[in-house]
């Protein structure tokens, strides 16, 4: 052989071995082979069974109204189904064995716990789900009230999929927790979980399906529930998380005369001070907000008047938080809001030494101090009713 061929005969040998290590795709499944799950609830039965509920979009009906057809109902553009086993493994196996498609869960956006299911416990159903290959720790999930399977029954008149609009109404109106978020609450000591509670209600005038709504917000000692706020009360959680989602607040000026206005901007600053038998919580707000509805007939164009409603908006911000720590901290021992970890990270030798170890036991002692500081920039787009005659 001469020279000069053995370098491209050496090139070709080695593209050859090469074309050997490549995979390619043989394990692909095409797209109309797949189920995509986009939520599932885990409920929990009599017998102590897993009841797991799938919601399925039906492709063949998502290009109009005059397409496809099935599922619980045939004019529905999804699929819900539900099967029971001793794991939900047993139970989602169960339900692939009368699908004619392959269950893919990695699309799934909402994860319902039923309230049953929840009373057992969080961490072996956190367990359960981190061991899904196709799990999503980014997905969000929610404390049913009642049987988890309702909310994804319900049909939403607004949304095609009850998990799209689970996903909306936790982004506008709950405190978005999402799987890493629980997980992380549920392995951290100073900070107890909390989850968004949602039901199916009737609408009004009450229509042919329920609507979904966020109706509060379920608290935890260790991985269980203790108790349940309401929806307005659920509002102090967010000045706490680290990201501050808006809300709205009407605030009652004088009798039969309220004020609505948009907070969409808050922070708050925990700072712990030892006290000699107990800990005090000095905690400073910081919210700036918009009116956007008047029943006061209040001219708010006068700086005098801003700020009284700053002063007002203030003291009501401070009353809402101390009632839901009083309530949650002190009468149910759960720390929803991370004081403990608070104090773990300013004064890490004292929370180890006298407070790690039985700081549910503690937190009936601990006192609140709260400070707020308001600014209300903008008055809406009038300063004065449009309709009262002009003063000259």
């Amino acid at each position: 052989m001469r020279k000069g061929y053995r370098p491209i005969i050496s090139v070709v040998v080695l593209v050859m071995l090469s074309s050997l290590l490549l995979a390619g795709c043989w394990d692909r499944v095409e797209v109309n082979d797949r189920a995509l799950v986009l939520a599932f609830a885990i409920d929990k039965e009599e017998d102590d069974r897993y009841r797991m509920t799938i919601q399925v979009p039906l492709v063949s009906s998502l290009g109009g109204p005059s397409g496809g057809g099935g599922g619980t109902s045939g004019d529905k553009s999804y699929y819900v189904d539900s099967a029971t086993g001793r794991t939900l493994r047993e139970a989602s196996s169960v339900l692939q064995a009368r699908m004619s498609r392959q269950l893919f869960f990695a699309h799934h956006r909402v994860i319902v716990i039923g309230e049953e299911t929840a009373r057992s416990g969080l961490r072996t159903i956190l367990d359960i789900i981190a061991r899904f290959p196709e799990n999503r720790l980014t997905a969000y999930i929610v404390m049913a009230q009642g049987k988890g399977a309702e909310l994804l029954e319900a049909q939403p008149q607004l949304e095609r999929f009850s998990a799209e609009a689970m996903r909306e109404l936790i982004n506008m109106h709950g405190v978005a927790i999402k799987v890493k978020d629980l997980a992380q609450m549920l392995n951290t000591p100073g900070i107890d979980a909390h989850l968004p509670v949602m039901a199916a209600v009737e609408s009004h005038p009450k229509g042919k399906t329920k609507e979904i709504q966020v109706v509060g917000s379920a608290v935890f000692v260790n991985d269980r529930p203790v108790h349940r706020i309401k929806r307005e009360q659920a509002n102090s959680l967010r000045w706490f998380q680290p990201a501050f989602q808006p809300f709205s607040i009407t605030l009652p000026i004088e009798k039969n005369k309220n004020v609505s206005l948009d907070i969409h901007h808050g922070s708050a600053d925990i700072k712990p001070i030892p006290k000699k038998d107990r800990m005090h919580y000095r905690i400073n707000l910081q919210a700036k907000g918009t009116i956007i509805e008047d029943h006061s007939g209040i001219d708010w164009g006068d700086p005098g008047n801003i700020r009284m409603l700053e002063t007002m908006l203030g003291r009501k911000l401070s009353k809402d938080i101390r009632e839901m720590l009083s309530e949650v901290v002190n009468r149910q021992g759960s720390d929803p809001v991370g004081l403990g970890l608070a104090l773990a990270r300013k004064r890490p030798n004292l929370w180890k030494e006298k407070y790690r170890d039985r700081w549910s036991e503690h937190l009936k002692d601990v006192t609140f101090e709260i400070n707020a500081r308001v600014l209300i920039p903008s008055n809406g787009q009038t300063t004065e009713n449009l309709t009262e005659e002009e003063k000259r």
